[in-house]
């Protein structure tokens, strides 16, 4: 993507070669730790970019986040660091800084989410500021300049602070947050976006300097909200915790068969008519209360009485099968398990096994992108901390 430096010092990964993805070619250094920013330097590295992680001594905290483990390697871990080298740099050496800086300077784009204050002391920033022609993505916990720019955050405190969990929940439960860490997981993406963006830039108008890219977590997390901050913000329409129920569609939410939880997805007054008709209650169509989406919004508990005495008559299962052949959207409610084992994800390319460094193995779930109808795979699995520390070091010192 940019012109080779001079005294380029970056070993090229030969996993990394000739693999036709996309960003074949792309050099990534990934400062980060925990789960935001090393999602995001996954996603690069899962679309061909030749991705270095430099871990500090005692490495990456996600390393320790367990259980679940695999042997020694927590899941959490294992999850967000696929397809990348592992380099040990103790940040706080000048030894330590110059060799982030050597990589830095040979790279394309640098991943990194340190505090403000983290980043001055550790010469992450004098790094930053000593290479304006590479592209800097910082995953933060707010926006620069901001009260809580340097206070650190987590997936629960942005989910809590964003709204997002005041939205999520019922009455009885009170606020929840989601069960997968999505502030996290919305924030990387962001991340790799402008990452991405910041490169072609550069690779389309030459000579463009590099980009500071900013990928706030709270910022991020409020975006999750996008259709209850329009509501608010344009209607003045207050959220309330609705728990499984949609603010401005229903029935679109779980319902009670006789068996198990059935969701349904009637998004159309169509749909709507297709649904009664399945489901052999054709009276509810006259109802004033049901005639319109914007009256079963009001009267979205008496629908739902209505609704689950008829779907009781038989199992989810069935009704599956019913509703599917009327065309009505509709879906059984998976745990994490049973949503695994259905055709579509046991019968596709999602899922693969994995060698770990200790020779055990473990599942995993790749990209879900597919480049020209091939799913990419794992290149390197991921690594031990400090793996990779002495043949980098090695090749780098060969270059000079």
């Amino acid at each position: 993507m940019r012109r080779r430096p001079a005294g380029d010092v970056w070993p090229d990964d030969e996993m990394s070669a000739e693999t036709g993805l996309p960003l074949e070619g792309v050099r990534i250094l990934d400062l980060s730790r925990v789960l935001a920013g090393p999602l995001a330097a996954q996603v690069l590295g899962d679309l061909g970019a030749d991705v270095i992680k430099i871990e500090q001594p005692l490495g990456d905290p996600v390393r320790a986040m367990a259980p679940p483990a695999i042997g020694d390697t927590a899941t959490y871990y294992v999850s967000v660091n696929r397809n990348r080298r592992s380099v040990i740099a103790d940040l706080t050496t000048p030894a330590g800084r110059d060799l982030v800086k050597q990589l830095a300077s040979s790279s394309d784009a640098v991943v990194e989410n340190f505090l403000p204050s983290q980043a001055r002391a550790l010469g992450i920033t004098a790094i930053r500021e000593a290479l304006p022609e590479i592209v800097w993505v910082t995953v933060a916990p707010a926006a620069a300049g901001g009260p809580l720019d340097d206070e650190p955050a987590f997936d629960l405190l942005a989910q809590a602070r964003s709204g997002l969990m005041g939205v999520s929940g019922t009455d009885a439960s009170g606020p929840m947050k989601t069960g997968a860490p999505v502030a996290d997981v919305v924030t990387g993406l962001y991340a790799a976006i402008g990452l991405l963006a910041a490169l072609l830039e550069q690779r389309t108008t030459p000579g463009t300097p590099g980009r500071r890219i900013e990928a706030p977590l709270l910022e991020s997390a409020v975006t999750i909200l996008i259709n209850q901050t329009a509501g608010l913000l344009g209607a003045g329409a207050v959220p309330r915790l609705l728990g499984n129920d949609h603010p401005s569609i229903v029935p679109y939410a779980p319902y009670r068969t006789s068996d198990r939880d059935l969701v349904l997805a009637v998004g159309t007054e169509p749909q709507w008519r297709r649904l009664l008709e399945a489901i052999g209650a054709p009276e509810l169509a006259s109802d004033p209360r049901f005639v319109r989406n914007a009256n079963r919004v009001v009267h979205r508990d008496e629908l739902r009485v209505a609704l689950e005495a008829v779907l009781a008559e038989r199992g989810c299962d069935e009704w599956i099968s019913i509703l599917g052949s009327f065309g009505v959207p509709c879906a059984p409610v998976n745990d994490l398990q049973s949503a695994l084992d259905q055709p579509q994800i046991a019968g596709g390319d999602l899922l693969t096994e994995v060698m770990l460094a200790d020779g055990s193995t473990t599942g995993m779930v790749l990209t879900p992108l597919r480049v020209d109808g091939v799913r990419p795979g794992v290149r390197r699995r991921p690594p031990m901390l400090g793996e990779h520390t002495k043949e980098i070091m090695a090749a780098m010192e060969g270059q000079q």
